[in-house]
């Protein structure tokens, strides 16, 4: 039988549904890159934003009407906050929360429908096979220790963390270092929570692994919950002394303002979040700050905006991902009766992007001259070779023929605010 899979959202999506094409090609499935010709059709789906939701039914009636005779398996986030919505497009599809991928070829096979919905029982004993090229995303943990009331992922995924076991994850990594990997991207909904609930943590986890994986690699720390991080920076931040650590920190500050926080519940304050900053920065030197904000949450007032973008530019940061406000269910904001208009929230999203960008092309523009290291990983949508500085900076290098997996060295001879410009140097 062939089978078409398609994959949506974060990169701890998209290493579950590694884990569902190593299982289906295991049975002896062929994976179609046409959903046209496929006699069953598996979507990994996205359920973080109002609008997202909205693209995945969408996605899936096309799916439908493309493969209108195929037997359908939806799985992902989706499943567990609109299974309803879902099966009155698909009727006749199998259910399966993203905790239980590992059931995604008995669902296929089942005769009977299967319904697998917030079950929150998460196999931890496979992990995604690496399946060649620079790069192997490795699932570390699913679950998160917060309660924010603008997010639907604790339906999603429940309220418990579930931690991959630290030998596990070593031996998946050493094997892919060994096979050809040269980033090894470690992810989950919130990384800094790793190991809470089973007696590790994300420290011993990257010490174990720069101890017992030998070779010429990098690591890259997915997103980290500020509040966790600050928890175990202690021991966290020393380890960035290593080389082989990506020098890049992805931390949701979501708002610049207290009162904001407060609403979303986010269990930290403004200054708390710059103290963190400032601690990594200290300690680790020249990195890249990523970060999450959100405009037009229900209760952000003028000032409250105001007060954001004078955080953005207080912290520099070299990505702001600016998101306008959705409703989501199951979560307080979804009950709030102080909404801000959409032509509001589109203005205040502009206006923040805006910062944001002009701050980041200032801060890229600080490295033209340098020469640096840069891991080459791909290439760009024009075609020319792309690449990742110590810190994580894209790097495009145009009229080069470098194979992906290999370091050189560029000079940085130009910037905008998405990436750097480089010339192989050696």
């Amino acid at each position: 039988m062939k089978v078409y899979l398609e994959v949506h959202g974060c990169w701890l999506s998209k290493a579950e549904g590694e884990i569902a094409r190593s299982l289906l090609e295991k049975a002896g499935y062929t994976v179609s890159s046409d959903a046209r010709d496929a006699d069953a059709i598996v979507v990994v789906t996205c359920a973080v934003r109002g609008d997202t939701e909205v693209a995945m039914l969408k996605r899936l009636r096309e799916l439908r009407e493309k493969a209108p005779h195929a037997r359908f398996v939806v799985a992902g986030c989706l499943v567990n906050v609109r299974p309803k919505s879902i099966l009155s497009i698909t009727p006749e599809a199998a259910l399966v929360e993203p905790d239980a991928l590992d059931h995604v070829v008995d669902a296929l096979e089942s005769r009977d429908p299967v319904y697998i919905v917030r079950k929150y029982q998460r196999n931890l004993s496979i992990l995604p096979e690496y399946r060649g090229g620079p790069t192997y995303v490795v699932p570390i943990e699913s679950g998160c220790t917060g309660s924010c009331s603008f997010c639907v992922e604790w339906v999603a995924r429940g309220r418990q963390v579930k931690s991959y076991p630290v030998e596990s994850i070593v031996k998946a990594v050493k094997e892919a270092v060994a096979r050809g990997a040269r980033e090894i991207y470690l992810t989950g909904q919130d990384v800094a929570s790793y190991g809470i609930s089973s007696r590790s943590s994300l420290p011993e986890l990257v010490e174990t692994l720069l101890e017992e994986v030998q070779g010429r690699y990098r690591i890259r720390l997915g997103m980290m919950e500020p509040i966790m991080t600050a928890k175990i920076a202690e021991k966290l931040l020393p380890l960035f002394r290593d080389e082989r650590l990506y020098r890049y920190f992805h931390l949701p500050a979501q708002s610049g303002d207290d009162q904001v926080l407060r609403l979303m519940r986010r269990r930290y304050t403004v200054s708390a979040y710059e103290e963190l900053v400032a601690k990594i920065r200290s300690s680790v030197g020249t990195l890249s700050l990523a970060t999450d904000i959100i405009v037009g949450f229900p209760g952000e007032s003028d000032e409250s905006f105001r007060n954001t973008l004078s955080f953005i530019e207080r912290l520099r940061f070299d990505k702001v991902h600016v998101a306008r406000y959705t409703l989501r269910p199951f979560t307080l904001g979804y009950v709030s009766y102080d909404n801000i208009p959409e032509h509001v929230k589109k203005a205040r999203s502009r206006e923040a992007s805006s910062v944001a960008l002009r701050i980041a092309a200032e801060v890229n523009r600080s490295y033209v001259g340098r020469t640096v290291e840069v891991l080459i990983n791909g290439t760009s949508f024009r075609g020319d070779v792309a690449g990742r500085t110590p810190e994580y900076k894209l790097v495009i290098m145009k009229g080069y023929h470098v194979q992906p997996g290999e370091f050189v060295k560029a000079r940085i001879v130009g910037a905008t605010a998405l990436h750097l410009i480089g010339e192989v140097v050696d």
